[in-house]
């Protein structure tokens, strides 16, 4: 017979079996027991809870022909049929290979038909949330309502990337990270049936690594018996797996504790020696900075660890000798390092800078190693430890005065980002000045920037994803046309109208009729005074008066008067964007149709002339 995977091979049949799921497999049982069986249900969890396992006993449970408390038999001819495959009553589908639409509607063909030996026609789809889109709208509907001999079970590591709308219609039950207590109750179980001789420490030590998983705790259960067969210790796990020893962790802890560095370099050494994993061994070394907190923080009532009573002991030990402060800001610089080392081929060095700089808070010259320093000597005064106090106050005051004199300067360095750049000359391609001769209230560009809230609305219509670079925009001119002005922190804004920057003036050149450009600018690049194109004289020197005076260009008077019928009929011109070829297109006159949307003045002036 082929070899079977421990974690195969001890898979619970009944429910009774399962571990650490208590609350759910009672649920379950009542349900069988009182015959108020769902039609759907929902088992959300991590990794190696117990989900699927808890999926197929209910589909054994539900159908078996003698269940004892409400418990599957195994021995029925349904049970033994559904265990071996030859009952097809009961499918299981992976939806992380099986996840389209195709997938699901085979299901949804199926389901009509009468079971053809079970009572149940039950269907149980793995990690349910890799389904796509398409394929939860297909079961939306008869996952609802399924005929009375169907039952859905559907189970998930990431319940939050299911739809509401299935989530609803489901059953949900939360699976729990098994106890470490649980997990060894069951590998004594599977040691003694196996015959395997397991140590107490190793049971910890495994229980430890599964991280609440009982499918981890095996799988590595069966690494360590292939390597040292069936005597197993914590030692002969420790060399299997290539993880650092308590003893490691605890030495270089006691190293920070006592300002060793020494210690801290012979510790790395000897950890890369045996050719241990460093970062595993750093994550070793946060969980037992995580533990010391605990311990801290307890005081003298029982700390709620998972570890035997020696490493409790230790654990105390090395919090009693080191401040909150200190092991707080040494869990955070160990994170910090991993970080870094994600991005460099030689961690070590990081690893053992960071450690250094724990173990001698003088060589960190950072607010918080300041006050762990603080920490300690205050640790030190009341303990009594430190005699000359005098000593002691001047060096406080001498830290306090470092930390209030280095503060400011680090606090002012963000201050400087966020001021406003300098103001430069803008450069001729950026700025280029209206000649003050043709400021005029009748120069074509001052009579473009005065319609741009209508012509900035009728290409909004005509484009909407213009929005970013035309709503609220403020706006300026020059000899070449218009400029939209952006803030200095509009980066993104700005860049994105860079990008539509042809379209942009495309549509602009086609809405206003004239062949201005739209050019892009942020404040600082522009002069202190811009062009006040409300305010300008008209061409014979007068001051030009908007609310009485009749423009000389019709449509001006036009959009003034009739601006929702102009802009109304401009929204009947609509651009069509194709985002696969990147192009526009034009639909509002037909292909022979050479009209302009905007007479030049002088084709109205010909107008007039042969009107009179």
């Amino acid at each position: 017979m082929a070899h079977q995977a421990i974690y195969r091979k001890w898979r619970p049949m009944v429910f009774d079996d399962i571990v650490g799921q208590g609350h759910i497999t009672q649920t379950l049982k009542n349900q069988i027991a009182n015959n108020k069986i769902g039609h759907a249900y929902l088992f959300c969890g991590t990794r190696g809870t117990g989900k699927t396992t808890c999926a197929k006993v209910l589909s054994r449970a539900v159908n078996c022909l003698n269940p004892q408390d409400s418990n599957p038999c195994n021995e029925c001819d349904v049970c033994r049929g559904i265990l071996d495959g030859s009952i097809l009553d009961v499918t299981e589908m992976d939806a992380a290979s099986n996840n389209g639409v195709d997938n699901i509607r085979e299901i949804l063909d199926d389901v009509n038909y009468v079971s053809a030996n079970a009572k149940y026609t039950v269907y149980i789809i793995d990690e349910v949330h890799m389904l796509s889109a398409g394929a939860f709208n297909a079961l939306l509907k008869t996952l609802e309502e399924p005929p009375e001999h169907v039952i859905f079970i559907l189970a998930t590591t990431e319940a939050h990337k299911v739809p509401q709308t299935i989530l609803s219609r489901c059953q949900r039950f939360d699976f729990k990270r098994i106890k470490p207590s649980d997990i060894i109750i069951r590998m004594k179980e599977i040691a003694h049936g196996d015959k395997l001789n397991i140590s107490d420490d190793a049971y910890e030590l495994i229980a430890r690594l599964a991280d609440g998983s009982m499918r981890d705790a095996l799988s590595l259960l069966e690494r360590v018996v292939s390597a040292c067969g069936s005597s197993i210790t914590a030692e002969s796990i420790t060399s299997t797996l290539g993880i650092s020893t308590t003893e490691s962790v605890f030495a270089i802890t006691e190293a920070i504790a006592d300002g060793d560095a020494g210690k801290i370099i012979s510790v790395i050494d000897t950890v890369m020696s045996d050719g241990k994993d460093l970062r595993v061994f750093i994550d070793s070394l946060i969980q037992t900075l995580r533990d010391m907190l605990i311990c801290k923080i307890s005081n003298n009532s029982p700390a709620p660890l998972d570890c035997n009573a020696a490493d409790m002991v230790k654990l105390k030990a090395l919090s009693n000798k080191m401040s909150f402060e200190k092991i707080s800001h040494a869990a955070s610089v160990l994170s910090d390092a991993q970080a870094d080392t994600k991005w460099v081929k030689s961690p070590r060095i990081i690893y053992e800078i960071a450690l250094i700089k724990l173990a001698k808070p003088e060589f960190d010259d950072s607010p918080a190693s300041m006050m762990d320093r603080i920490a300690t000597l205050e640790s030190q005064v009341a303990n009594g430890a430190v005699a000359d106090t005098s000593s002691l106050s001047n060096r406080i005051s001498a830290l306090e005065e470092k930390v209030k004199n280095g503060i400011p300067a680090a606090a002012a360095e963000p201050v400087k980002e966020k001021k406003e750049p300098e103001k430069k000359k803008p450069s001729a391609r950026l700025y280029r000045p209206i000649p003050e001769y043709e400021l005029t209230s009748e120069n074509p560009i001052v009579k473009v920037a005065k319609n741009w809230d209508n012509i900035s609305r009728i290409m909004l219509n005509t484009a909407g994803y213009l929005v970013t670079a035309l709503m609220n925009r403020q706006i300026t001119i020059d000899a070449d046309g218009i400029i939209l002005i952006f803030k200095s922190e509009e980066n993104g804004s700005y860049s994105i109208t860079a990008s539509y920057k042809d379209k942009l003036n495309q549509i602009f050149r086609r809405v206003s009729g004239t062949d201005y450009s739209v050019k892009l600018a942020y404040e600082h690049e522009l002069p202190d005074e811009l062009v006040d194109f409300w305010n300008l004289p008209s061409p014979e020197g007068g001051n030009e008066d908007n609310n009485s005076a009749v423009s000389a260009d019709p449509l001006e008077n036009l959009i003034n008067n009739f601006g929702e019928i102009v802009e109304n009929s401009d929204e009947s011109e609509f651009i069509e964007y194709n985002s696969s070829e990147d192009s526009f297109s034009q639909s509002s006159f037909g292909e022979d149709d050479d009209r302009e949307e905007f007479l030049e003045q002088s084709e109205i002036s010909d107008n007039d002339e042969e009107n009179n």
